[in-house]
């Protein structure tokens, strides 16, 4: 039966047009949905890649942070004054090899991620326009030619986790000495490009603030952790060297005695007795006519080198960097040593370095505060002048 258009089937009325609407109507909502869930993923992502959001300086910052996990690797050897062999420390191992892989897996995701960033085109800003670049082949292309890019890699190599445990490992055959200060010399070189890392995050942070008190606040920010982490660096080598000073006495002592053998200098193959090289390597009692340990004598003899409790060790280690950074080196007593020369020489520059760093700090702090005062001032007469020519003075 039908009457107008209408239907009636059970007592219940149903209109066509009113049914085709409700669906149509329903379509409509379902698809403004899905428009909104994509347009927040899209502004979520734009918000996570954007060059100057949040998201990117809390990756700089955990970057920055991961330059303080490398020197635990050099905390790695312990002297066996019983045995007279060197020893690892397994647990610290496991423990730097965990927080170094979980830093560089972040550092990755961000090297992966900087092929997708957009940045800003400084020359579309200029023109008026908006200057935020989101295409990817042209972020690709910029990223991999620019100098960010072999920085970082080189960043995230390895080199600690492999060479550190090498260096100690093989201690026989006459060139042992001689692998050592080759492997010292790229353990030490993976610092040039995280320097630079943490130069080049600091200037982006520079550049993206305008007001002149949180530049000073950064610069001084990033002066307390340049200081902070050099003396834990200086201090983690210094302990690193310690070890390798009286190693390399060891091996002078088997070159004059017979029956030696420097494999067991190692504690993994520690065999015989080794009891005279107490004679030829005196700790407690300083003697340079037999061997002169120099800066280093003074890890030896108070245990450190020898001691597994880390916080105790690590924190001797950062006060010894912290205190000869602050002095310039000026306290230290060198033996001929050609190689313990040119640490002292580093240590003498970095603090000079960071001194002057924190002078041009100070210096611009104090700008800033004469050219406020003075703003004041002005701003003051002004406002004392406007009320001498505008309101007549009351009798």
């Amino acid at each position: 039966m039908s009457f107008l258009g209408q239907q009636q089937e059970k007592g219940v009325v149903r209109d066509p047009d009113i049914e085709d609407q409700q669906i149509h109507i329903k379509a409509e909502v379902k698809m403004s949905k899905k428009k909104t869930k994509k347009r927040q993923l899209q502004e979520w992502t734009v918000n996570i890649l954007h060059p100057e959001g949040k998201f990117l300086r809390i990756w700089k910052l955990i970057f920055v942070f991961s330059v303080s996990v490398d020197p635990l690797f050099f905390y790695l050897p312990v002297i066996n004054d019983e045995k007279k062999c060197v020893a690892f420390d397994k647990r610290l191992h496991i423990i730097s090899l965990c927080l170094r892989t979980v830093l560089d897996s972040i550092s990755l995701v961000k090297i992966i991620l900087q092929f997708f960033c957009p940045y800003i085109d400084e020359n579309a800003r200029l023109k008026g326009q908006d200057g935020v670049v989101t295409d990817a082949w042209p972020i690709a292309k910029r990223y991999l030619w620019s100098r960010s890019f072999s920085i970082d890699v080189l960043s995230i190599l390895p080199i600690p986790q492999v060479l550190v445990p090498i260096i100690f490992s093989e201690m026989r055959g006459s060139n042992a000495l001689n692998t050592r200060k080759m492997l010292n010399a790229v353990v030490v070189s993976q610092y040039v490009p995280r320097i630079t890392r943490i130069y080049l995050s600091w200037r982006k942070v520079r550049k993206n603030t305008t007001l002149p008190l949180i530049i000073i606040a950064v610069k001084a920010g990033f002066n307390l952790f340049l200081y902070t982490v050099a003396s834990h660096v200086l201090g983690a080598f210094w302990y690193f060297f310690s070890i390798q000073r009286e190693t390399a006495c060891w091996h002078l002592a088997c070159e004059n005695y017979n029956g030696c053998n420097r494999s067991s200098l190692n504690c993994d193959h520690s065999s015989g007795n080794y009891t005279f090289l107490n004679d030829y390597c005196p700790v407690e009692k300083e003697n340079p006519t037999m061997f002169d340990f120099g800066i280093f004598l003074e890890a030896l003899q108070s245990g450190t080198v020898a001691s597994m409790n880390f916080p105790r060790k690590f924190l001797y280690c950062f006060w010894w960097g912290l205190r000869n950074l602050s002095s310039l080196g000026q306290i230290l007593q060198t033996s001929p040593y050609f190689w313990e020369n040119c640490f002292t020489v580093l240590i003498s520059i970095f603090g000079l370095l960071l001194f002057l760093y924190f002078i041009g700090n100070l210096q611009m702090y104090m700008q800033w505060e004469t050219q406020k005062q003075l703003k004041t001032y002005m701003d003051e007469n002004d406002i004392a002048k406007m009320r001498g020519a505008h309101v007549p003075k009351i009798k």
